[in-house]
């Protein structure tokens, strides 16, 4: 066996290790998107329907917030196998993260032929399976690191085509199982076919010569077909509803500020107009988004600002892999191999779609992003080699060797320490910590109250009490009554049973009868609690308070 071969088997069993092992317990607890997946994946296995009676959907209505279907069935074998729990909607995308990493190696196989060794497309393997931010969509029940995994499929696929039209067949089904997994793929990966198309130009319009056209014209066919139901879903009401409710034009900010610089101006002209406008102001906003995501702030230092998006004390990349970032840009910029423009348009098209939204930089938005900055990463690592290696002097490079190796140990170290040891403490609430022990209480509690009414601070309760009971579907699909749209256009559901899930006004909820009351951080009497629920930090984070006390 190859040494490269060899190496490449470690990368992914250190890889797969990183994303599947403790899963089920980390992150601690398990988001309403995660549990809405689960619980959907069940409903069908047990009735053919959705939480909706949707029978076998393209689109799940879920939270009106619509779904894609692709991550729902990818999770159903795994919970019929399983049962419904953590580790069967978490599974699918820690596999596939895990195989992104090998997709990643032939990717870059493929785009650098020129190569006589493997070490480029290794450390773009590596560094894929240490990756921060591919460490963390990958051990979530994530749609966005399903697509990713497609995304990497696609590409490959496409500029394997060029050599073997066949494999048009493999990039037309993965392109439209990513267009059917998260919103983002709908913009980013079309705009990538196209600038592939352009690049490899020569190659790509072999694919309609004689030889290969009834090839190509089937599996154009085959897409095209695929593809209509998420066109018509696009256009739908609830297509339209969705993402009004996420992009950048819900936010009336830069409305008003185009309308208070124009107020400031003594007198409105036609120039005032020109300069001064919500179009400008729109767009202008539009251009802040897409360029934060390149910001070595968000890439290195800081991250995202969600908590469910990144670690806390860090970046989406290792910071010592910063200097390397920068090398590596030096060599795309050289721009002379086909391979390197298409590392470069990947990197220009990847936040396109999370800068059209109103939250930016947006690591889940924008998390196809990783693969293109990897291998920028992985240029630059290269180059460093390659200048050390032309020295001659061996001690030299072993000593730097050494010294990048232990850079990267102790960093990713930290990483993992935070991930492990301070991520569960000092952010509970982001993966809503604690419902399955609320679910296992009021379980064993239920026929000792009338009425049981839990806390809505934390994003769609009612799912994650279906999901920890086991709520029986059926009885869910008749009782489910959903909420008018907020404005970020989401419903929830307020009753299941003897569950109500709202804000706890403690002055009025006291005087319930025979009531069971669980608060987060809403002010109560301490004296009624019976039972708590403490975060991983051992502070009190729920409240189970009986009113008959």
């Amino acid at each position: 066996m190859k040494k490269s071969t060899i190496l490449l088997i470690l990368i992914i069993v250190l890889g797969t290790l990183l994303r599947i092992v403790a899963v089920d317990k980390y992150p601690a607890g398990l988001n309403a998107d995660e549990a809405a997946i689960g619980y959907n994946a069940w409903s069908l296995i047990l009735t053919g329907q959705d939480e909706h009676k949707a029978t076998w959907p393209i689109v799940f209505r879920s939270f009106d917030d619509y779904k894609l279907p692709v991550y729902f069935y990818l999770v159903l074998p795994f919970v019929k196998v399983l049962g419904l729990n953590v580790w069967a909607v978490r599974l699918p995308s820690a596999i596939l993260g895990s195989l992104s990493i090998w997709l990643l190696y032939l990717l870059v196989k493929e785009l650098f032929r020129e190569r006589e060794n493997d070490r480029l497309a290794l450390l773009a393997a590596f560094l894929l399976a240490i990756s921060p931010w591919h460490l963390q969509f990958s051990r979530g029940g994530w749609e966005v690191n399903v697509a990713t995994f497609f995304f990497l499929l696609s590409s490959l696929s496409f500029i394997r085509s060029f050599k073997n039209v066949k494999y048009l067949f493999l990039f037309a089904l993965s392109t439209v199982l990513a267009l059917y997994t998260y919103p983002s793929a709908r913009v980013v990966l079309p705009l990538l076919m196209i600038g592939t198309a352009i690049i490899f130009w020569n190659d790509f319009i072999k694919l309609f010569n004689k030889q290969n056209l009834k090839t190509t014209l089937i599996a154009l066919l085959l897409a095209i077909v695929l593809i209509l139901p998420v066109a018509q879903q696009l256009l739908s009401k609830e297509g339209q509803a969705r993402f009004s409710g996420v992009s950048v034009f819900s936010d009336s900010g830069p409305y008003w500020r185009a309308l208070a610089l124009r107020n400031e101006q003594p007198k409105v002209n036609l120039y005032v107009k020109l300069i001064n406008n919500q179009y400008l102001s729109y767009g202008l906003q539009i251009v802040q988004n897409y360029l934060s995501h390149y910001s070595l702030r968000f890439l290195f230092i800081v991250g995202d600002e969600i908590a469910r998006s990144k670690v806390p004390g860090m970046g989406q990349s290792l910071i010592s892999l910063l200097p390397f970032y920068f090398l590596g840009i030096l060599v795309l910029l050289k721009l002379d191999t086909k391979g390197k423009r298409f590392v470069l348009a990947w990197f220009l098209f990847a936040p396109i779609a999370a800068a059209i939204t109103f939250q930016s930089p947006h690591a889940l938005r924008a998390e196809n992003m990783v693969i293109p900055l990897i291998i920028i990463i992985a240029f630059g690592v290269d180059l460093a080699y390659e200048f050390l290696s032309k020295i001659n002097f061996k001690p030299l490079i072993y000593t730097a060797i050494i010294i990048f190796a232990a850079l990267i140990t102790f960093d990713f170290s930290y990483y993992m320490h935070q991930y492990y040891v301070h991520y569960p403490k000092e952010l509970p609430y982001a993966w809503q910590y604690g419902f399955d022990q609320i679910a296992a209480y009021t379980q064993a509690n239920y026929d000792k109250y009338d009425h049981i009414v839990i806390s809505d601070r934390y994003d769609q309760p009612y799912i994650l009490i279906a999901f920890f009971t086991k709520y029986p579907p059926k009885t869910l699909q008749n009782e489910e009554v959903m909420t008018p749209r907020d404005k970020f256009g989401f419903s929830t559901v307020r009753n299941l049973g003897k569950y109500e899930f709202r804000t706890i006004n403690w002055g009025e909820d006291k005087k319930l009868k025979n009531t069971l009351i669980i608060s987060a951080d809403e002010p109560v009497e301490d004296s009624y609690i019976i039972h708590t629920v403490l975060d991983p930090a051992g502070k009190v984070m729920y409240k189970f308070l009986d009113t008959n006390k």
